[in-house]
């Protein structure tokens, strides 16, 4: 019996059959209408996250260097009013230090993996954000939707970055991003999955063939926001609506716990 899909709710179909972990043979679903790619009921789950950043995941420093400085001009150019923001699956808080470093009033979310960097800035729930960052956290998503409505509760703003399947979109022995030796990644997003979710909950889609999607909360200027989200006019963009660095400051703040806890 195949689920329905996740993001949709239509039909699937069986799409393939392959090995996580080295040790399971579990099957993937393709939905007939929006093309996400689902497994099976994850029930290995518990174990794949045995550790909760794979070994093999040896982008994860670059990856941070690169978004924080996208989510930067993201805020000081598209949407300059913006002052706050949450990093949703944010791991070691790597991407919260960075962006405070560039002025961003940041916060870090993960109940799953210890907070090293940012530990004095933990996102308080029922609290509102301007821009909720995500990244390579969706093709993690067991239920996404309970996800998304929490996002949608959270923030104004989405940026997010997940692989979208190539058309036609390949077996899982053919794309490494299906990962199969961590047995995390659980949800292949489509083009017209993100599409789907964008409408589901009233936002403007910017997407890249690179992995980086923006679903804005408002209208924006869709070409410059392409630019932005590629990486593109950095030396430019960089100079707008520029930010104080709050590194002084949380230094003095973490001495000052330091000095009450002594």
């Amino acid at each position: 019996m195949l689920d329905a899909c996740r993001i949709c709710n239509a039909r699937t179909v069986h799409f393939a059959r392959a090995r996580i972990l080295n040790k399971y043979d579990i099957n993937y679903q393709r939905c007939s209408d929006c093309e996400f790619i689902q497994t099976e009921k994850p029930y290995w789950l518990d174990e794949a996250y045995n550790q909760v950043i794979i070994a093999t995941d040896v982008g994860l420093v670059s990856r941070n260097l690169k978004m924080s400085a996208i989510a930067s001009r993201v805020l000081r150019v598209l949407f300059p009013t913006a002052t706050t923001g949450t990093d949703y699956g944010g791991g070691y808080g790597l991407f919260t230090r960075l962006m405070r470093d560039k002025g961003h009033q940041f916060f870090h979310d993960d109940p799953h993996s210890e907070n090293l960097f940012a530990k004095d800035f933990q996102t308080q729930q029922g609290t509102q954000y301007d821009l909720l960052t995500a990244f390579e956290v969706w093709e993690h998503l067991e239920n996404p939707h309970a996800d998304l409505q929490k996002m949608d509760q959270t923030a104004h703003h989405w940026l997010v970055s997940t692989l979208l399947l190539p058309d036609p979109p390949p077996k899982p022995d053919q794309w490494w991003y299906y990962v199969l030796e961590g047995g995390q990644h659980i949800a292949l997003w489509s083009k017209r999955a993100m599409q789907a979710v964008a409408s589901r909950y009233h936002r403007q889609l910017i997407s890249t063939n690179r992995g980086i999607h923006l679903f804005s909360g408002e209208r924006v200027n869709p070409t410059l926001a392409s630019l932005i989200l590629r990486g593109r006019g950095g030396i430019l963009f960089d100079r707008l609506n520029q930010k104080k660095s709050l590194m002084h400051q949380d230094h003095e703040l973490a001495q000052e716990k330091t000095r009450l806890t002594q």
